[in-house]
């Protein structure tokens, strides 16, 4: 507890230090999810298990919003107006599961709800509460460089045959084996690589030089291979093409880009670091039939679930007791379970209205295929059901994009020309007389009369 206690006094510190430059806290919360797996946050946080073992990052969140309520109260009330519809869903979302865990004799994920969740939800609103272009671009940069290194570690493991970091906590996993030659880099699941390296992919388009690009893309095509993802070496392989074609003007480098591109991906796919994946290919191990039959017991059994669920965690329990060998494979069905069919609906839901409304306003390069790639790929495999970095990954692309498309809604709304309309008066006599108008965000005037 002692140990407990000493992080979260360096959370507070950070918290109050950084109080004028929230994102600069929400940086750190990302590295830490990506540097410090859930199984190695005891290093720092003391707590292996049991109710206060949260993730080191989600104590620096927690503290991070808890000081900016005190510092900067009114501007997070304005983050929150502006976006009170979301918050007002999330919220409702997050009392839910809340109680349902709380009460429920199947529950018990509590450190999963705070974890991905709770914090991630708050995570939001600290990069739509502190974000400028600026700081967009330094997270997008960031994200793009813990992912490299994630991968870099799990190149390392693929050579050793080993974990090399936090090897106890990975080992104590059930579903480690070295045998099955799948790594995860310093993440929690080979899935959840795979998952980063999909998101990062597409944010690739925006870094500026070819010669940073290109290899960044090599990197993450051998990230994916090493998780052994089979869904992952296609979304990467899309969003590869994707970054060559935006990255490109003319329709004749677009074309040898994506040919040399092709090329690579084929070479790479004959040597041996393809092997894992191109065996699962033949032999999944029974991961689709594990799907299928999931499917089918939702299928059967959704009308128990539809306004209210059984706890956080409880798709575990009650999967087990149905018969079904592993869980339910998607976060969607899972959550529907644990917290309701509306209210898992609601918050992903949430997520792809976010995504659409932002779509007109953004500009950031590739961000929201991204953000599309975010959501889709959590609903394969269990995902925001684990205690991984998969919760925070999806919020802050969601996230940098909502922030991208809310600074260029009003850099569009400040650079709009006035309107000009025609006045028309009641007197026949007078004449039509031209009103300036002026920009939406500003008040308008309008002509007074000059009477008969």
């Amino acid at each position: 507890m002692t140990q407990l206690i000493l992080w979260i006094l360096v959370c507070l510190a950070v918290a109050l230090v950084l109080r004028d430059r929230p994102m600069a806290s929400v940086a750190m919360a990302v590295s830490l999810w990506f540097l410090v797996p859930t199984v190695g946050g005891y290093v720092l946080t003391g707590q292996a298990s049991g109710g206060l073992a949260f993730h080191p990052a989600t104590w620096l969140v927690i503290a991070t919003v808890a000081m900016q309520v005190i510092h900067n109260g009114p501007r997070l009330a304005e983050v929150v107006a502006e976006h009170v519809v979301v918050f007002l869903a999330l919220g409702l979302v997050v009392s839910v599961a809340f109680v349902t865990t709380r009460f429920s004799s199947y529950g018990g994920g509590m450190n999963l709800l705070v974890d991905q969740i709770l914090v991630p939800v708050l995570l939001l609103l600290l990069i739509l509460e502190g974000a400028d272009r600026r700081w967009l671009l330094r997270l997008r940069d960031l994200i793009i460089l813990l992912t490299t290194v994630a991968v870099a570690v799990a190149i390392a493991q693929w050579i050793v045959k080993e974990p090399i970091v936090y090897a106890a906590g990975f080992e104590s996993q059930y579903w480690f084996n070295p045998v099955h030659d799948r790594w995860m880099g310093t993440l929690d699941q080979p899935l959840a690589l795979s998952l980063a390296v999909c998101v990062v992919t597409p944010l690739l388009a925006g870094v500026r030089h070819w010669w940073l690009r290109l290899p960044l893309l090599a990197v993450m095509f051998v990230g994916v291979l090493v998780s052994q993802s089979r869904l992952g070496l296609i979304v990467m392989i899309v969003g590869a093409l994707y970054v060559v074609g935006m990255s490109t003007k003319s329709a004749a480098a677009r074309l040898v880009g994506m040919v040399l591109a092709s090329v690579a991906i084929v070479a790479t796919a004959l040597s041996p670091l393809a092997a894992g994946v191109l065996d699962r290919v033949q032999d999944d191990t029974g991961s689709t039939r594990a799907r299928l039959l999931a499917l089918d017991f939702f299928a059967r059994e959704w009308p128990d679930f539809l306004l209210t669920g059984q706890g956080i965690s409880s798709s575990y329990r009650i999967g087990s007791a149905a018969g079904l060998g592993t869980s339910l494979e998607s976060a969607v069905l899972m959550y529907s379970i644990d917290i309701g069919i509306v209210f898992a609906l609601l918050y992903f839901g949430t997520m792809v209205a976010l995504l659409v409304t932002a779509r007109r306003w953004v500009s950031m390069p590739g961000v929201m295929l991204a953000g599309a790639i975010a959501v889709i790929i959590p609903q394969t495999y269990s995902s925001l059901a684990t205690r991984s970095v998969a919760g925070i990954v999806l919020w802050a692309v969601i996230g940098i994009a909502v922030a991208d498309a809310t600074i260029g809604r009003r850099t569009a709304l400040v650079l709009r020309p006035p309107r000009v309309v025609v006045a028309r008066h009641a007197s026949r006599r007078s004449a039509q007389v031209p009103v300036r108008l002026a920009p939406r965000s500003m008040p308008v005037r309008t002509a007074r009369s000059s009477g008969p």
